[in-house]
């Protein structure tokens, strides 16, 4: 069986709560975009294929995903039409590429948590190179399974039932002891979603 696995950056939201700057446009000390930050560490990691997901109006995101694509065959854009209905919508956009490259596992990484290290990602994309791969594995985050996940592709069919701003965290508690969780550090699992995280951010 193919061990392909796909990283799926999700960066289709609103960013309602930094208006009027977008989140993922960011930058950090070193001039980075937050967007960029999260891209390039996905491509340093030992996945086969990076997709970021984005909403259909924003040229500046798509040029930050352009950008990256001049420098590695492994990325691609996927555009979420219906990005209205939430996070789910999202979600099942880019779980339709992962079909599509018919992808043993999916990874699904926020756009918004540029701190994720490169070691954590090859931890959980590893979860699903063993013989008897979990249905998902997730990083523990103050005693819950925290963002990135990622996802065996048993489980793509559930995930693409997903509604609303939730993403997969119903199929993550129904998913009970079976899911796998790695002790991590949460400083590193920040998200930066609001404009005094976006201080914090401009200063790294």
């Amino acid at each position: 069986m193919s061990r392909l696995n796909i990283t799926l950056i999700l960066a289709a939201g609103y960013s309602r709560r930094t208006a009027p700057c977008h989140k993922l446009l960011a930058t950090n000390a070193a001039g980075q975009t937050m967007l960029g930050c999260t891209i390039n560490t996905a491509l340093d990691s030992i996945t086969d294929r990076v997709v970021v997901v984005v909403p259909p109006q924003r040229t500046d995101l798509k040029n930050i995903v352009t950008q990256a694509s001049a420098l590695s065959d492994r990325i691609e854009l996927c555009v979420s039409h219906n990005t209205a209905l939430g996070l789910s919508a999202s979600l099942r956009a880019g779980i339709e590429v992962a079909e599509k490259y018919q992808a043993h596992s999916a990874l699904i990484c926020l756009g918004d948590m540029p701190l994720v290290p490169v070691t954590l990602l090859n931890t959980l994309i590893a979860t699903q190179h063993v013989p008897s791969p979990p249905p998902a594995a997730a990083p523990l985050l103050h005693g819950r399974p925290g963002n990135p996940v990622i996802w065996h592709a048993d489980q793509f069919s559930a995930l693409k039932q997903a509604e609303g701003d939730k993403g997969g965290r119903d199929l993550l508690r129904q998913l009970g002891a079976a899911l796998h969780l790695i002790e991590s550090d949460p400083a590193l699992l920040t998200d930066f979603d609001t404009p005094e995280r976006l201080q914090q951010f401009a200063r790294l």
